[in-house]
């Protein structure tokens, strides 16, 4: 090889450094490849350094009673409930339902695992339904038997499920929790690359205070939004719309005033507020999204003259001393609103109501402004049923009452859609409640 005359220097230093230090390269390259293979193959089997993140809430939660985006990390159930509220499979493959409704024979999915790798099979899973006898047929089929035909109980089955030594069937494992008396304080979950802290607080001013005070990183699903000041620019602020709930007033119809249905109606005509945009507004207490939503439901719009009809009639019917007053009773969250409310009754009827704040539900309350989960399922039975100590307006209504016995019992969806519709339409009519809006949730993360 013929080096040209500037390279030649430079090549003769590293022949010669080559030749005296040939032992000390000859180890550096060996203890090179043995570091190589072991970053490479070894290194992803010790323990990892794992990222954590810290989540608060707002509610009082139990282990069987965590909200979704908490239990889905956890496990999963059976079935699913879409968007629309329709069940669907999940680790089911399918179902087979007896001419009487009274038999569930479920199909498990094939290759389906525990958090710790272990294979699904029937005999892991134990079932504690009221009313409904379980039973292992195979290590992938399993039957329900119930005492009489029920429409919802696919959607039962959506809860999460757990193996005898508490396995779930998620990403994540439980690894501490932390009561408060009966309710969880707070729950870890851990995976291979990540930890999750979830942190409950009884408010939603509570929980802002956790966060200024660095319990934790995010808080979800706040129904007020905190930021003032200097925070604006501190952290992150994201809003979305939650179908799932609807803020409203709920009536005590064993209120001698609030019983007669011409001054509920009333009082629903005299809002000015119901929502701040069509897409939020709550017509009903169904989901807009579900699959049995009536939109062509009586809206009650902000109408003066008919809410001062209907008060009227009111008046000639009931014995009134004076000026009507009432009572309003809310959470601190939800005091601006209960106060504009207030003032939309007595400009257009002149009452006088008193907004209170509670922590806890009055037996004696005369209205209520609560934000109120929807069920996944139509069936609103347990709120709205005569019969339902849930039921906290004590509403009773026999065309009611036997709407959602029936909307229980048939599984034909066509047939529930008509039911659950009529429902709607006759509840809004009667105005056990009135139902403004869907509320905008705040996430705020550092």
């Amino acid at each position: 090889m013929i080096l040209t005359r500037p390279l030649r220097k430079p090549f003769w230093i590293l022949k010669s450094f080559g030749q005296k230090h040939q032992k000390l390269i000859l180890l550096a390259s060996f203890f090179g490849a043995i570091l190589y293979i072991f970053f490479k193959n070894l290194l992803p089997l010790l323990p990892q350094i794992k990222a954590g993140t810290r989540i608060g809430l707002v509610g009082q939660y139990t282990l069987n009673t965590l909200p979704l985006s908490v239990s889905q990390n956890i496990s999963r159930g059976l079935t699913k409930i879409d968007q629309t509220g329709q069940v669907i499979p999940d680790l089911a493959l399918n179902w087979e339902i007896s001419e009487d409704e009274t038999l569930y024979t479920v199909n498990l999915k094939k290759d389906i695992f525990w958090s710790d790798n272990t294979p699904i099979k029937a005999k892991d899973l134990n079932f504690s339904i009221p009313d409904v006898q379980f039973k292992v047929i195979d290590d992938d089929t399993l039957s329900f038997r119930l005492k009489e035909s029920y429409a919802p109980f696919l959607s039962l089955l959506a809860r999460p499920v757990f193996s005898k030594n508490n396995q779930g069937a998620g990403k994540f494992m439980i690894k501490s929790l932390k009561y408060s008396g009966q309710y969880l304080k707070s729950i870890e979950l851990t995976s291979f690359k990540q930890n999750l802290y979830y942190r409950f607080y009884p408010s939603n001013e509570a929980a802002w205070l956790g966060f200024k005070l660095g319990e934790v990183d995010q808080l979800q699903n706040l129904l007020i939004n905190p930021l003032s000041g200097s925070w604006k620019d501190k952290v992150k602020l994201e809003t979305q719309v939650n179908y799932g709930q609807y803020l409203g007033i709920i009536f005590n119809l064993k209120d001698s005033y609030l019983s007669n249905k011409s001054l509920r109606q009333a009082l629903a005509y005299a809002l000015e507020r119901k929502s701040d945009t069509p897409e939020t507004r709550a017509l009903t207490p169904i989901n807009p999204y579900s699959w049995v939503f009536n939109p062509k439901v009586k809206p009650y719009d902000f109408n003066p003259t008919q809410a001062q009809e209907l008060f009227d009639k009111f008046a000639a019917e009931a014995t009134i001393s004076g000026r009507l007053e009432l009572r309003l009773d809310t959470s601190e969250s939800f005091l601006s609103l209960a106060e504009s409310i207030a003032a939309s009754w007595g400009k257009v009827l002149n009452i006088t109501t008193k907004v209170k704040i509670v922590n806890s539900i009055d037996p004696d309350f005369q209205a209520l402004l609560v934000a109120q989960e929807i069920p996944l399922d139509p069936d609103q039975h347990a709120l709205w049923h005569s019969t339902q100590d849930t039921n906290i307006t004590h509403y009773s209504d026999l065309k009611i009452d036997k709407l959602l016995e029936d909307g229980r019992k048939i599984s034909d969806l066509a047939k529930r859609k008509e039911i659950y519709q009529d429902f709607q339409r006759f509840l809004v009519e009667d105005s056990p409640a009135i139902f403004l809006e869907h509320p905008t949730v705040y996430n705020i993360s550092r």
